[in-house]
């Protein structure tokens, strides 16, 4: 699936075949247009359900309605929300980064380094990681734009190298000392009774929103992922619009390792690494089903983030394996990807 230059809804049946960009209610009467709906809101309904069961059950209410789980969930997944979006943009336009976990993994020990080991301050160590993880997405769309290696590949291979260069520097500990109190406060505070954490994401995400949505940039990005040979006989320059998604990528990536030394007051090799990025694709594209069935957007995208969240954190809560976490995590990808291509072929007539 993916979208035209209009940012309508252009799921892709077959290569280089975009179906019709009309939305079913428009294309084929009321009765599409009620099961286009349907198909919008399905995720937001279906999270309220999770809430409502989870709330109402005897062996989870009593833990799960309370404040403090609902902090808790807000806390934890604002790390995968920044991935996420890290995701999002680079799938915009047709390519996978699957490199945004290790790449976050990386920019955290970055992080954690400056501030430690050469005592910078706080806001330079962020940009650095920032700048850091944003280096390592012009290696990935340069390699992937300009010679034209297929993007899965290049980032599979980067997050290897990544993870491996980490597991090098730190020796497998982490860094705990000389971070600074400033941003373990952060990472720990509440302002109007939501963690500080959450508010960084609402914003990220509304920038995201914004810059996808509202600017030619976005809707250059969209038609590119919808069909590439059109938009460069168009004049757009396709290469270095990919090239810039996967750097934009990069940088989100560095958000979310400051993010972690945030969250955890230290940085450690085991953080980051691709089980996060299989969690964000998850979220990513279990939210091309909703609100804007079809195309990948920010709003679905944050939804399925804490739909995952949500449930994940219910189950634990009735006393489910700790391994469900990724079970899920996988399980939504995998329905996400085939409940896709499936609403994809029918509103094209092919399936």
């Amino acid at each position: 699936m993916s979208v035209d230059d209009t940012g309508t809804a252009t799921p892709v049946v077959a290569e280089g075949e975009p179906a019709s960009s009309e939305a079913p209610g428009v294309r084929s009467g009321g009765h599409s247009a009620v099961l286009y709906n349907v198909e919008r809101f399905a995720l937001p309904a279906l999270l309220v359900i999770v809430l409502v069961i989870f709330s109402v059950l005897p062996a989870t209410g009593s833990i799960f309605a309370s404040a403090a789980n609902f902090q808790e969930v807000g806390f934890n997944y604002v790390y995968i929300g920044i991935l996420t979006l890290a995701s999002l943009i680079p799938l915009v336009c047709g390519e996978f980064d699957f490199s945004v976990g290790s790449n976050a993994g990386f920019t955290q020990i970055v992080a954690a380094t400056a501030m430690a080991r050469f005592h910078v301050p706080l806001g330079f160590a962020i940009v650095l990681a920032i700048a850091f993880g944003a280096a390592v997405g012009l290696g990935n769309g340069n390699t992937v734009a300009r010679v034209g290696v297929n993007s899965l590949i290049v980032t599979l291979g980067t997050s290897g190298i990544l993870l491996g260069v980490v597991e090098w520097y730190t020796g497998s500990q982490s860094i705990n000392n000389g971070i600074s109190g400033s941003l373990i406060s952060f990472g720990s505070d509440n302002s109007l009774g939501v963690p500080d954490v959450v508010w960084l994401l609402v914003g990220v995400a509304l920038v995201t929103y914004y810059v996808l949505e509202h600017t030619p940039y976005g809707r250059y990005l969209t038609s590119v992922g919808s069909n590439a040979r059109a938009a460069r006989l168009v004049g757009l320059r396709v290469d270095r619009l990919k090239l810039s998604a996967f750097v934009l990528a990069g940088a989100l990536a560095g958000v979310a390792g400051v993010l972690l030394v945030a969250k955890n007051g230290s940085a450690s090799p085991e953080a980051g690494n691709v089980t996060d990025t299989l969690s964000a694709l998850a979220g990513a594209y279990l939210g091309a089903t909703s609100i804007r069935p079809g195309r990948f957007n920010v709003l679905g995208a944050m939804l399925a983030t804490y739909f995952i969240g949500f449930s994940v954190a219910g189950l634990a809560i009735a006393g489910v394996a700790s391994w469900i976490s990724q079970v899920f995590s996988g399980a939504a990808l995998f329905l996400a990807v085939v409940v896709s291509t499936v609403l994809g072929r029918r509103r094209a007539g092919t399936g």
